[in-house]
C-alpha cells in the first residue's frame, strides 16, 4: 500500500495505490464557507441536486443515466459550508465517469425547469424537519455554542423555507463559482494510471480559475450553562444532545488524550463506555447514549457532545444518571485499567480500517483535509500508544467540566420542561 501526496497551488492530491483493486474511489473535498447567511444555508441545500441536474451536453436524465450505464457512482454532499465529491467505479469506466465529472464542473446547466424541482423538493425535505428531533437537539445545542456567521450555525427552518422560494440560479451559479476558485483537497485509491487520470482532470479544471483564499469567520462562544428545549408532541421520546466548546483544535496536543477520555465515558457505536454500562445496562434509561468530539478541523475548534434520548417520564432521571458519570470522570479521572483497554480498542479500530480500501480512502482523505501530512497523520494516529494516565486525566480535568455543559432537549418536553430547567440550574 503506498501513500503519496502532491501539493499545487490551486489543488492538493493524495493518493493510496493497493497491491490489487477492480475499482478506483475518490474524494474531492471544497471549503466554501465565508459567513453563514440564510441564503448560504438555502443554496448549500439545493446545490448538490443542482449539479447533478444536466449540463449543456446532457439533460438530468441523460446525465444520470451516463453515470448509471457506467456501473458507477457520482454523488454531492454539503454540509457546514463544505462541498465533497465522491466517485466510484471499475479502473475500466473511470475515464469515462472523469469525463462526465469534468463536463458536469465546467458546463452545468442550472435551468429554470429543474431548480423549481429542487426548490420544491427542498421545501418538502425542510417541512418534514420540523418532526426530527434528534436533528433539532443537535441544531440548538450547536447554535448555543457558535455565533450566526460560522458553519455550524443553523437559520430557522422557516426562514430557510422563505428563502428557498426565492433562491434563483445566479445565487447557485455564484455558489458553484466559489467551488471552481477554492482550493480543491482530492484523495484517490486506485491504480498509478487512474491517479494520473483524476490528476490531469483536477489541474485542467482548477487551471481554468484563479484560486482564491478562503476569509472563514469562526464564531465559537464561551461554554453557557443552559436548558433548549424544542417541544415536538409528536415525537414519544426526548432526544438530547448535551454538550460543551471545547478551544482546541485537531493539532493541538490534548486532542488525542482527550478523545481516549471521552471514549471512556461513551464510546462512539460501542458498549464498552461507562454510560453504555450504567444509564443503560444497569438502569435501563436508554437504548443508546454515547459521547463524542465533533466539529473540529485543522484551524477550527470543535466540541464534545452526549447523544441520547429518554422517554419524557425518565429524562430527570436519565439526565442525573448521565451528569452522574461526567461528575465522576471529571472529578476522578479514568483508571489504568481503563487507560491500557481503551488503548487496544482505539488501536484496533484504526486496524480495522485496513479491511475496506474506502475506509482508508475515507481516513486519509480526512487527515488529507485538514492540513495534516503523511508523517504528522502517523503521528497522530501512533500518539495514542504513548499516552500516560496523568496526560489523559489531565485533558479531562481541563476540558469535560460538567458546569459547561449545555442540555438541548428536542421532543414531548412540555411537561417535564421545567425540571430540566431546574435541573441544569443546579449543576
Amino acid at each position: 500500500m503506498k501513500y503519496h501526496i502532491n501539493k499545487s497551488e490551486n489543488y492538493s492530491l493524495a493518493t493510496i495505490i493497493p497491491r490489487q483493486t477492480p475499482t478506483v474511489s475518490a474524494l474531492i473535498t471544497v471549503d466554501v464557507h465565508d459567513e453563514r447567511t440564510v441564503a448560504d444555508q438555502s443554496a448549500q441545500l439545493m446545490y448538490g441536486d443542482a449539479i447533478l441536474s444536466g449540463t449543456e451536453k446532457h439533460t438530468r436524465e441523460e446525465f444520470l443515466n451516463a453515470v448509471n450505464t457506467l456501473g458507477a457512482t457520482l454523488s454531492v454532499n454539503v454540509g457546514s459550508g463544505v462541498v465533497t465529491f465522491s466517485l466510484k467505479s471499475r479502473k475500466e469506466h473511470f475515464g469515462k465517469l472523469l469525463s462526465l465529472f469534468e463536463t458536469m464542473m465546467i458546463s452545468p446547466l442550472f435551468s429554470k425547469a429543474e431548480l423549481q424541482r429542487i426548490r420544491t423538493t427542498v421545501h418538502n425535505e425542510l417541512i418534514e424537519s420540523k418532526e426530527d428531533s434528534k436533528s433539532i437537539a443537535q441544531e440548538n445545542l450547536l447554535n448555543t455554542i457558535y455565533g450566526f456567521s460560522d458553519r455550524k450555525y443553523t437559520y430557522p427552518i422557516e426562514e430557510t423555507i422563505e428563502c428557498v422560494k426565492t433562491t434563483q440560479a445566479r445565487h447557485i451559479k455564484a455558489l458553484h463559482s466559489k467551488v471552481l476558485s477554492r482550493n480543491w483537497t482530492c484523495s484517490i485509491a486506485g491504480n498509478s494510471t487512474e491517479c494520473e487520470k483524476l490528476h490531469k482532470t483536477v489541474k485542467r479544471i482548477t487551471n481554468n480559475f484563479s484560486c482564491k483564499d478562503t476569509t472563514s469567520i469562526h464564531q465559537q462562544k464561551t461554554p453557557k450553562q443552559v436548558a433548549v428545549l424544542s417541544n415536538i408532541p409528536s415525537r414519544s421520546n426526548i432526544d438530547f444532545s448535551i454538550g460543551a466548546p471545547l478551544p482546541i483544535t485537531l493539532h493541538h496536543p490534548d486532542y488525542v488524550p482527550l478523545s481516549l477520555g471521552l471514549a471512556v465515558l461513551g464510546r462512539w457505536g460501542g458498549f464498552s463506555g461507562r454510560l453504555m454500562s450504567t444509564v443503560r445496562e444497569l438502569e435501563g434509561l436508554t437504548y443508546g447514549i454515547y459521547a463524542k468530539l465533533e466539529g473540529f478541523s485543522g484551524t477550527e475548534q470543535g466540541y464534545w457532545r452526549i447523544i441520547t434520548f429518554f422517554s419524557p417520564d425518565k429524562a430527570l432521571q436519565g439526565l442525573e444518571s448521565t451528569f452522574r458519570e461526567i461528575k465522576k470522570l471529571y472529578n476522578k479521572g479514568i483508571t489504568k485499567a481503563e487507560l491500557e483497554k481503551f488503548k487496544t480498542v482505539m488501536n484496533t479500530s484504526q486496524v480495522l480500517l485496513n479491511d475496506s480500501i474506502g475506509g482508508l480512502l475515507s481516513d486519509l482523505h480526512s487527515y488529507h483535509y485538514n492540513g495534516f501530512s503523511l508523517d504528522e497523520m502517523k503521528e497522530h494516529k501512533n500518539r495514542v500508544n504513548s499516552l500516560t494516565l496523568d496526560e489523559v486525566n489531565k485533558a479531562v480535568k481541563t476540558y469535560l467540566n460538567p458546569n459547561n455543559l449545555t442540555i438541548s432537549g428536542a421532543g414531548p418536553t412540555k411537561t417535564v420542561q421545567k425540571n430540566i430547567k431546574d435541573f441544569i440550574k443546579s449543576v
